[in-house]
């Protein structure tokens, strides 16, 4: 009886270490049917933006939201009001829970229309439930503060909500390849940003794949963000020293334009 015990426990213990060498590898396979191309950006001193291309995977008869998110960010904003003839900042209105990034397509656009998915957890729609205004706020104003905010984000590039469907790369009896590309404005922040690709069946999300992608800091940005957080007074320094050969170089080369005439 004790053999016996002993033969299933190791047999168990041979099963157990065969599964666990062959996960690894089943849960890369699928982890490869979502993926993005490039998966790291790096932000350089000439950085202008870049492009991400987004693939999936989704079953015959679905639908897609693709989205590309950042973390949310505390911003603070400015309100203008006029003070006698004069317009001037009255007011400071915090917004909490706003992405910092948030682009998003989609196979039909109509998934993507706030009057007819307002539940929906994707879109604008979404956003504008996770978003809050506090400060100098007025009653019932948050509606239009939200398109307002809406309007900088897209200005800026942060935002986007397009209207160009997902394309379709490929199909195979079984599934539909799915495709789309995102520009990565440069005013992106260096840190981590998820994707996140939605499986829509009979107008009810069925199911949700993840991918990350890495937005980092290299070159002379990099060292300018570690001496700001890491050696303060080195970096005021280094500020003003810039500043200073800044202010003369500019001073010689408009007093050279000056000389000329």
């Amino acid at each position: 009886m004790l053999r016996i015990s002993q033969v299933h426990k190791n047999l168990v213990g041979g099963v157990a270490l065969l599964l666990a060498l062959i996960w690894p590898g089943l849960a890369g396979a699928a982890a490869s049917d979502f993926q993005v191309i490039p998966n790291e950006v790096e932000i350089g001193a000439f950085f202008q933006g870049t492009q991400v291309t987004v693939q999936g995977e989704i079953p015959p008869g679905s639908q897609a939201v693709l989205e590309v998110m950042g973390q949310p960010l505390e911003e603070k904003l400015m309100r203008k009001g006029r003070r006698g003839i004069l317009w001037m900042n009255v007011g400071e209105i915090q917004i909490k829970g706003a992405p910092c990034l948030y682009l998003v397509r989609s196979t039909n656009p109509e998934l993507l229309s706030p009057s007819q998915n307002r539940q929906a957890p994707w879109g604008y729609q979404a956003l504008e439930q996770q978003v809050t205004f506090s400060g100098q706020v007025r009653q019932g104003e948050e509606r239009a503060l939200f398109h307002q905010f809406l309007q900088l984000k897209e200005s800026e590039g942060l935002y986007r909500n397009s209207l160009r469907p997902l394309k379709v790369v490929s199909s195979a009896p079984d599934h539909l390849t799915v495709q789309a590309s995102f520009n990565i404005p440069a005013r992106v922040t260096p840190g981590s940003y998820r994707l996140r690709l939605s499986v829509i069946q009979n107008g009810q999300m069925v199911s949700q794949e993840f991918a990350d992608l890495k937005v980092l800091q290299i070159g002379f940005p990099a060292l300018l963000s570690s001496l700001a957080y890491q050696h303060g007074a080195l970096y005021g320094i280094l500020a003003v020293v810039i500043a200073i050969v800044t202010g003369f170089l500019m001073g010689f080369l408009f007093k050279g334009k000056g000389g000329a005439h």
